[in-house]
C-alpha cells in the first residue's frame, strides 16, 4: 500500500491479525505514552507496533518514521500530521532491516516488547543494543506476564550507556484484557546516560 498521508484511521481498522486483547480503546494508551515520550525527536523507529504502530498518535513534526513488525500493514508516505515525513511501515523481521541514523537522532519505541530470534539471530544481540545504545531516547513497555519479554528485558535496562528516566506500571481495565494476564502492563523509559541535564 502506498500513500502520501499517513492514514490516521488505520488504529481504528479491523485486522486479520489482530491482537484481540489489545484491541480496547484502553490499549492506546501505550501508543500514546510513547508518543508523549518522543516527541522531541526527530527520526522515530519502532520494533514491534504490530498492527498498530506509534505513527498515528505522534502529535509532533518528525523527519522520518519507521516501524517494523512482520504482521504491520505494510505503508509509504511523504507526510505526517500535514508536514513532510518520510513514514515507513515496514512488514518485516526487525532483522532484516538496514538502519542507518546518527547516533541521539531517534526514539526507540519497543511496545509490547516480545522480540523472537531470527534464524541463528538471537533478538538480544549488536543490531539490537546498537540501536538501544545510539537512540535518544528509549521507550520499552511489556506485559511483565510473558516470560520471553521479562527475561530479556532486564539485559536491556542494565546497559551501562543508559540511565532511567522514569519506569511505571498500568493496568488495562478494557474488557478484551481485563482477565488475562497481560492487562498489566511495565513501562520503563531510558536515555543516555550523556544526556545527564
Amino acid at each position: 500500500m502506498s500513500s502520501t498521508t499517513a492514514d490516521a484511521a488505520s488504529s481504528t481498522r479491523a485486522f486479520p491479525d489482530d491482537i484481540p486483547h489489545l484491541s480496547g480503546p484502553g490499549a492506546a494508551i501505550r501508543q500514546v505514552l510513547a508518543a508523549h515520550f518522543v516527541r522531541d525527536c526527530p527520526h522515530i523507529v519502532e520494533i514491534g507496533g504490530h498492527i498498530r504502530p506509534v505513527t498515528d498518535y505522534l502529535t509532533h513534526a518528525p523527519l522520518s518514521v519507521l516501524s517494523v513488525d512482520p504482521k504491520t500493514p505494510p505503508l509509504e508516505a511523504d507526510e505526517l500530521n500535514g508536514r513532510p515525513c518520510r513514514v515507513r511501515h515496514l512488514a518485516r523481521k526487525f532483522q532484516e532491516v538496514d538502519y542507518d541514523y546518527a547516533p541521539g537522532s531517534y526514539g526507540l519505541v519497543l511496545l509490547g516488547y516480545s522480540l523472537k530470534p531470527f534464524g541463528s539471530r538471537e533478538p538480544l544481540g549488536q543490531l539490537l543494543f546498537g540501536l538501544i545504545d545510539n537512540a535518544g531516547i528509549v521507550v520499552l513497555e511489556y506485559p511483565p506476564a510473558l516470560e520471553r519479554a521479562s527475561s530479556q528485558v532486564p539485559s536491556i535496562l542494565t546497559r551501562p550507556s543508559l540511565e532511567m528516566v522514569c519506569s511505571f506500571d498500568i493496568t488495562i481495565d478494557d474488557p478484551e484484557i481485563r482477565d488475562t494476564p497481560y492487562a498489566r502492563r511495565r513501562f520503563h523509559v531510558l536515555r543516555p546516560v550523556a544526556a545527564r541535564g
